[in-house]
């Protein structure tokens, strides 16, 4: 038995090895200066000592399928371990570094430890590698391959020649003590010697969330994330129903008794623009340091109806467009885009709008399966789904499909068109792809097509997006379509120039224009980016009363003025007494503690998981 028991100490030692010296460094090196973030020796030393209960955990965990296959190997000495052991390595070589890899290269785009998230995105392959080059996957793929076969080795090297015994001299009752003493050690590693058993949540001790995250085994939270059912609409069930709905009380009012009007035509034909990623920080009049990107949006603002402060609902585009349309709270733990049973349960702006005579369409000039954004779309209302498919092959020119100029062109021609044909009101929803990974645009006022500088190439991909924008508008305003023409323009989401879990992420821009508009004008007023149905129901005169989390800014029922956005796994929610940033993993404000804002956000998130299990 002493061999086994070699082993089993060795593979103690390996696997600890991989998180301390591979994993963790591999994740720091990558993503070094994250963020402006200056990491000092003391920082490294706080984040191996915070981390080391969970690496430990981990470690537990990956130790008992060999225990299991030493135990019959006791019971039963005739029979080898040595094939399953060594099938074993392979296979937690290869595991174990594709996910430490994935968590370390994939922080920078999601800034969040790899879960179970991860698998609502490669669902579609085709889709899920647009975001980046070939070279980086040809790359990434040989990084993996290397890391591999350094873990194997790291495995099983140590212990290749060893010949396991076919007759064992320990008494079997020595051997079941040895069995219950070393699994009792495994489950006091996996589940920690503290009161409560071990979470992702014991590494958070910093502040800073990135060392939080650097702390945190992505293994362990991947499978931690598993073991957390999708359902689990009760997971947020911080307050008793009383409590909760006083919380609530006057946050989401129904229907205002009179809103101000901002347009002098209440059937005029809408088209909502969602700019992918484009957050408030790219344009200078909306407070944006990143100024010399949003240039067209900046000089345009004059020209329009100015919501300056808009929290965008979360932080990718499958909830960003729910929050847009279905003025649906976005989800920290999930997205409701995934299941069909209940988006189609959900309401949606051109779906009320077809009721009122309105003919409806989006433009997406990607590939619009992806993460069943077409079901979505139908099911929101849109009669008519205009997507890369209806484009030539040789305008499918960017990795995620057309890219903005032709799909603004497009816009434009089939406006001209509609206009023409004197068409019945009309509805059109256009999100744009261009200002996303792998930010592949024909066009270089802020990069050349060989610039390496990783900012100067993302700026760039949005100042295109911004010059596409600016040309489509500046055409319009020249031709009679203008004049009954209401565009609001959104983001789906903020950009992560700041990191996702700060107050600065979610503002976006929220503009009114075309010719359907009084006057331009400048409003101050905190709103989130699921008013959008209401502000524009409201300006109709029709009613909203199915869209429960999206209120009439303009009405005078709007008393409470707040912005809510989720990350993943957490909150922000900002009134006019400021701003707290709320980690549900760390069950703490990542900043601006405020008992009483930690308390509303709370049955924000209580309310929405109970309104998501009965859609």
């Amino acid at each position: 038995m002493k061999k086994d028991l070699y082993v089993i100490i060795w593979l103690f030692i390996a696997f600890l090895l991989f998180f301390l010296g591979i994993q963790k460094p591999l994740f720091m090196l990558y993503n070094w200066g994250f963020d402006g973030t200056v990491m000092t020796l003391r920082d490294v030393v706080d984040i191996y000592a915070h981390g080391f209960a969970i690496d430990l955990a981990t470690v537990g965990y990956l130790l008992v399928i060999p225990l299991l296959l030493f135990a019959l190997h006791w019971c039963r000495p005739r029979w080898n371990p040595r094939p399953w052991l060594m099938g074993y390595c392979v296979l937690m070589a290869v595991a174990l570094t594709l996910g430490a890899l994935a968590d370390a290269s994939l922080y920078e785009f999601w800034e969040f430890k790899l879960d179970r998230m991860a698998f609502f995105y490669i669902d579609d392959p085709k889709n899920a590698f647009a975001s980046v080059s070939t070279g980086y996957i040809i790359g990434h793929s040989l990084a993996w391959l290397c890391l591999a076969a350094i873990t194997f080795a790291l495995l099983f090297w140590p212990w290749r020649r060893l010949r396991f015994d076919s007759r064992l001299n320990v008494h079997p009752i020595l051997r079941t003590l040895l069995f219950v003493l070393i699994a009792g050690g495994c489950f006091a590693m996996i589940r920690g010697l503290r009161i409560w058993p071990n979470t992702p949540g014991r590494v958070f001790y910093s502040k800073t969330t990135y060392y939080n995250h650097a702390a945190l085994n992505p293994v362990y939270n991947l499978f931690y994330s598993l073991t957390k059912k999708e359902d689990d609409y009760r997971q947020f069930d911080f307050y008793d129903e009383a409590e909760r709905a006083q919380l609530m009380e006057g946050l989401f009012p129904t229907r205002a008794d009179s809103t101000e009007c901002l347009i002098n035509n209440q059937r005029p034909n809408i088209l909502v623009i969602v700019l992918e990623g484009f957050g408030s920080c790219f344009v200078e009049g909306l407070g944006g340091d990143a100024k010399q990107v949003g240039i067209n949006i900046n000089r345009l603002l004059p020209e329009t109806v100015c919501f300056d402060s808009c929290y965008c609902g979360s932080f990718r585009t499958d909830r960003g467009i729910v929050c847009a349309l279905s003025g649906y709270l976005g989800q920290p733990t999930t997205s409701i885009m995934r299941y069909a049973h209940k988006i189609k349960n959900l309401p949606g702006l051109p779906k009320t709008l077809k009721q009122y005579g309105y003919e409806t369409q989006v433009l997406y000039s990607g590939d619009i399966s992806f993460f069943n954004m077409s079901e979505y779309f139908v099911t929101s209302g849109h009669d008519r789904l205009v997507s890369q498919d209806d484009f030539p092959a040789s305008e499918h020119t960017v990795k995620w499909g057309v890219p903005d100029h032709v799909a603004f062109q497009w816009l434009y021609d089939d406006i001209q068109k509609k206009e023409q044909q004197h068409a019945a009101p009309w509805y059109t929803t256009y999100l744009t792809i261009s200002s996303h990974n792998p930010f592949d645009v024909p066009y270089h006022r802020l990069s050349s097509s060989t610039d390496i500088n990783d900012d100067n190439v993302k700026f760039n991909a949005f100042a295109y997006t911004d010059s596409c924008y600016g040309d489509f508008i500046d055409r319009l305003k020249l031709t009679p379509a203008w004049d009954n023409l209401l565009i609001v323009t959104v983001a789906d989401h903020g950009f992560n120039w700041r990191p996702m879990n700060s107050p600065d992420f979610p503002m976006i821009p929220f503009l009114l224009s075309g010719g359907a508009i009084k006057e331009p004008r400048r409003i101050h007023t905190l709103m989130s980016q699921t008013d959008l149905p209401a502000v524009v129901l409201g300006q109709l005169g029709l009613p909203h009363d199915d869209f429960t989390f999206s209120r009439d800014v303009m009405g005078n029922t709007y008393r409470k003025p707040f912005g809510f956005n989720t990350f993943n796994n957490g909150f922000n929610y900002r009134d006019s007494t400021g701003c707290t940033v709320y980690d549900n993993v760390a069950k703490a404000p990542v900043s601006g503690a405020d008992p009483r804002r930690e308390a509303i956000g709370k049955a924000i998130l209580q309310t929405l998981y109970h309104d998501m299990s009965e859609r």
